[in-house]
């Protein structure tokens, strides 16, 4: 769907977006989520292709299912 645009984009499952009431979500699903270089790589390309100024985070699946509520970003970009 949009991996080739991105420089990693074998890298890229699938995509989610999602709109809720306090705010709308994008989730981008990579392969492996310990491939800190990748997900760096789609993160700072998807800013710029989407011209957005503001941080990202990076919430890893097994720690989402983890924690009740609010997992951590394991990275920022």
């Amino acid at each position: 769907m949009i991996g080739e645009q991105f420089d990693y984009g074998d890298e890229i499952c699938g995509a989610v977006v999602s709109v809720r009431g306090k705010q709308e979500r994008i989730a981008i699903w990579t392969k492996n989520a310990g491939n800190e270089t990748a997900q760096i790589n789609i993160g700072k390309q998807w800013k710029e292709f989407m011209d957005y100024k503001d941080s990202i985070g990076f919430i890893v699946h097994d720690d989402a299912k983890k924690m009740d509520k609010g997992p951590k970003n394991r990275y920022t970009v």
